[in-house]
C-alpha cells in the first residue's frame, strides 16, 4: 500500500502577524535554520517517505515557489488547495481527492517534534497493527486544542477546543497517522460542519474510528 506524507499549511498564522501577512508561518526561517516545512519534509524523507502532498491555502503560491515539485529535495510534492477554512479533516480529505491513497502521515505545518521525534512515532505505528496513531501531550491552556478523554490508557472521547476541558485532559499535537485513506474517506463522509466554526473537525473524524472499533493508539 502506498505511503504518503500530508503536510497541512493552509492556515493564516494569525498569532504571528504582522510577519504572516506576507510569509506563511511554515516558511519563516527560525534562528537562521530552515523553516518548519523543510524540516518536516526532511523528517519524512529520513523515514523513506518521498511521496508528499502539501495542502495550501493562504499565500499558497509561496509554497509552490519555495518547494516546487520537490525534486530539489529528492521527493515528489503535489499540492492540494483548500480554498476555504473548513478544518483539518477537510484538508486531509482534499489531499485524498488529489491522489493521496493508502497510508497517510498527516503533519501540521507549524509543528515540530525535534530531532528524531517523527522517527519514533512512525516506527511505533509501523511496529503495531493500528488503524490510527495520535500523538498527545499536556498543555497549560487546553481550550486552544482538541482534547482527548483517556480511560484505561485509551481515548474514549475527543472534544474540539472545549470551553471547560475535562479533568487531566491531554491535547492533540497535530500528528496523525492513518493506515488506510479509504477509512478516512468513510469517516469524512459522515461529518457535518461543527457549530464552533463551521469546520470539519479532526476530533470528529477520529471519533468515527473510536466509535467503529478501529485500532487506535496514542503517544
Amino acid at each position: 500500500m502506498p505511503i504518503n506524507g500530508v503536510i497541512l499549511v493552509a492556515g493564516e498564522g494569525t498569532r504571528l502577524r504582522p510577519l504572516t501577512y506576507t510569509l506563511p508561518k511554515p516558511l519563516i526561517p527560525i534562528m537562521g535554520k530552515p523553516p518548519l516545512v523543510t524540516r518536516i519534509i526532511e523528517g519524512l524523507m529520513s523515514n523513506g517517505i518521498s511521496n508528499i502532498y502539501v495542502v495550501v491555502g493562504h499565500l499558497g503560491f509561496l509554497f509552490r515557489q519555495a518547494l516546487g515539485d520537490g525534486s530539489g529535495m529528492g521527493v515528489s510534492i503535489k499540492y492540494a488547495e483548500q480554498r476555504e477554512r473548513l478544518g483539518i479533516a477537510h484538508a486531509i480529505h482534499r489531499a485524498i481527492e488529489e491522489g493521496a491513497d493508502g497510508e497517510l502521515i498527516v503533519h501540521l505545518g507549524d509543528n515540530y517534534f525535534g530531532e528524531g521525534g517523527l522517527d519514533r512515532f512512525i516506527r511505533e505505528f509501523r511496529e503495531g497493527d493500528y488503524d490510527v496513531y495520535v500523538v498527545l501531550t499536556r498543555h497549560k491552556d487546553p481550550t486552544r486544542f482538541g482534547n482527548a478523554v483517556i480511560k484505561d490508557g485509551k481515548i474514549v472521547k475527543l472534544i474540539e477546543k472545549p470551553r471547560e476541558p475535562p479533568p487531566n485532559s491531554f491535547v492533540m499535537t497535530g500528528l496523525y497517522i492513518f493506515k488506510d485513506s479509504s477509512d478516512v474517506e468513510r469517516a469524512f463522509s459522515t461529518l457535518k460542519p461543527s457549530a464552533r466554526g463551521g469546520e470539519y473537525e479532526i476530533t470528529d473524524l477520529i471519533q468515527w474510528f473510536i466509535d467503529n472499533g478501529k485500532r487506535l493508539v496514542t503517544r
